[in-house]
């Protein structure tokens, strides 16, 4: 860009956009395919992604000539205030289905845990390609007591789900009851940034800003205050990432170390820890020390086909990809991996080529430059070459690849997760029939099944209420909206219920506070229109005393406010004067009837005297 262009450009237009926003020109289809010089577009790479995934621009192309049906699309809006810190695939515990956790905010959202979901059914159900289904609600969702959630990771049968939260604690949950099973809690009370489970189910890998990696074990010994935990030190900065490798029962005796955990750090380096369980305390468990010259953001392991090396260690971080043997700590390939920003998740994906009928495994990364790539991998030798690129519509933060191989989970810094179903392949479809009745296939057809003749049908409408905008923004503690959207349909019966309920909620502070002369003039016109209603007084005379409390320090700033809390005072006063001669009134009255009574009860004691002498007389 030219010194000319930059002084013609309007500074205000990015001087009031966050910072991820402000991103340079958008790159076209073929600079981001080819962002280096001497390289090739990949046409097949391309073809596949845009048929199969639905990644990237897809070529319309006849029926006739179609390999694959449509992908699947579906948009999860996890939180509209935080980004996706991590998304995760789970094993398919109850179903053949992969439940899906979504961690972002104080919480992880839970989709796709049954085949009735609603995750599943929108990737099953629906007919247009291009149409990305976002009305997805969540199954369940996991709390976390009110700290932000920052890592989850499922356990090898899927029941169990850890959760690292930023202040320094493992919540250990059951995946279907949400219910919490343990609570580890770091000594440092730093965020917990990454977890992960080994094989046997009954140990948790987890590190942080601590620079600290921590192995907690789920035994009754371990839940005690003074739990035995096993301290991974050496870092000297944050851990963002970890992974754990196993080895197999028939390899156990090839290898030196039965179990390795591998760390990387913001200060740029991947450490190799052993991490067998017959180690003394006392022992090293730091193998090797990995330098990868950036912060480390993401690790992957990739299976070996090379007799000296158990399995390739593949870190990510800055703009470039390097593979290691954790053996030797050399590095065998360092690939720049044409992101124009860091690289912040790393997944393996399966590549079918229907050509040759082969699979090839591709490795895609996603960064902060809002760029998937994909590179070619070679497990005997550990090299990555760079092939396709994909633009996303915002920066990624998280990949996630199913255990079924058919689905794939974008986590972005809008706190939206983009879903890609594969598309099924046309020329392999199989015949489907109706399953004969009475049979368990026929039971489990689901409610979206499509009636048969002479079959009875229920109606199955929603017949639930369509909640007010004010009553959705109360079930979200969007207190100060909740008010705003009451105050806007002009009913005092509906703004006097939201009140109440900010009342109960002990919400109305929040509500009322941090308000503008804009926002705060209805709240005003309300209260001074109707606090002389005796139906609406009791309440408006606390709404009264909390705005006077929270604004009592602006009086003199706006004309208009003023204005308002002087007819406020007034209609107080004209009340209160009413109120005194009303009470006036009524002890005068008081005073009239006393009078009256006292001088009948007189008047007729007069009028029996006579009687009573007479009855003395004839007594005597």
């Amino acid at each position: 860009m030219s010194i000319a262009e930059i002084q013609t450009e309007k500074p205000l237009e990015n001087a009031l956009k966050p910072s991820l926003s402000v991103l340079s020109k958008k790159a076209t289809g073929s600079s981001i395919a080819s962002s280096l010089p001497n390289s090739v577009v990949n046409n097949s790479e391309a073809r596949f992604w845009a048929e199969k995934y639905g990644l990237g621009p897809v070529k319309k192309i006849g029926n006739a000539n179609a390999k694959y049906a449509h992908p699947r699309k579906a948009k999860l809006h996890a939180s509209s205030v935080a980004i996706v810190h991590s998304v995760v695939f789970g094993p398919p515990a109850f179903s053949h289905v992969s439940p899906l956790a979504v961690v972002s905010g104080p919480r992880v959202r839970l989709y796709g845990t049954t085949p009735q979901s609603s995750l599943h059914r929108a990737l099953q159900n629906h007919s247009n390609g291009s149409k990305e289904m976002d009305s997805i609600d969540s199954d369940r969702q996991v709390q976390t007591g009110g700290s932000l959630a920052l890592a989850a990771a499922y356990r090898n049968d899927g029941r169990l789900l850890a959760v690292g939260t930023d202040n320094g604690q493992v919540r250990v949950a059951d995946a279907t009851t949400r219910a919490t099973f343990c609570t580890f809690q770091s000594p440092s009370g730093m965020s917990v940034r990454t977890v992960s489970w080994f094989r046997d189910g009954q140990r948790i890998l987890a590190a942080g800003d601590d620079g600290l990696a921590r192995i907690w074990f789920l035994s009754d010994d371990a839940l005690s205050p003074g739990n035995d935990r096993v301290e991974l030190r050496g870092h000297g900065d944050a851990i963002r990432c970890t992974t754990l490798w196993q080895a197999s029962t028939k390899t156990q005796t090839k290898w030196p170390h039965k179990a390795l955990a591998f760390t990387g750090s913001s200060d740029h380096t991947v450490r190799v820890w052993s991490v067998t369980e017959h180690l003394e305390p006392g022992e090293d468990r730091c193998l090797a020390v990995l330098s990868h010259d950036a912060p480390v953001e993401a690790l992957l392991l990739m299976p070996s086909t090379n007799q000296d090396v158990p399995v390739w260690v593949v870190s990510a971080g800055g703009t470039y990809i390097k593979v290691w043997n954790p053996l030797t700590g050399v590095c065998v390939c360092k690939t720049l991996s044409r992101h124009r920003k860091t690289i912040t998740a790393i997944v393996a994906l399966p590549r079918t080529n229907e050509a040759l009928n082969t699979v090839q495994v591709r490795i895609m990364t996603g960064g902060l430059d809002a760029l998937l790539r994909i590179h070619s991998w070679n497990s005997s030798t550990g090299a990555i070459d760079h092939l396709h690129g994909i633009s996303a519509p915002v920066p990624i933060t998280s990949l996630a690849f199913s255990e079924a191989q058919n689905r794939l989970a974008l986590g972005t810094v809008d706190g939206s997760v983009l879903v890609r179903q594969k598309a099924p392949s046309v020329t392999n479809k199989k015949r489907t029939r109706e399953p004969r009745a009475g049979t368990f296939a026929f039971f489990s057809r689901g409610m979206n099944a499509t009636p048969s003749a002479g079959d009875f049908v229920v109606d199955t409408a929603d017949k639930r209420r369509k909640l007010q905008s004010f009553d959705a923004k109360l079930k979200k503690f969007c207190y100060g909206e909740a008010l705003d959207d009451a105050l806007q349909t002009r009913n005092p019966v509906v703004v006097a219920a939201v009140l109440e309920e900010l009342g109960r909620r002990q919400g109305l502070t929040a509500a009322l506070s941090n308000r503008d002369d804009e926002s705060l003039d209805p709240i005003l016109a309300f209260t001074s229109k109707y606090i002389n209603k005796q139906r609406y007084t009791p309440l408006l005379i606390g709404v009264a005393n909390k705005l006077i409390d929270l604004y009592e320090g602006n009086v003199g700033e706006s004309n208009d406010i003023d204005d308002r809390f002087l007819k406020l005072k007034r209609q107080i006063s004209d009340e209160v004067r009413v109120q005194k001669g009303l009470l006036l009134l009524s002890g005068e009255l008081d005073g009239l009837v006393t009078s009256v009574a006292m001088s009948e009860d007189d008047s007729q004691m007069n009028e029996n005297e006579p009687y009573a002498a007479n009855d003395l007389a004839r007594g005597r």
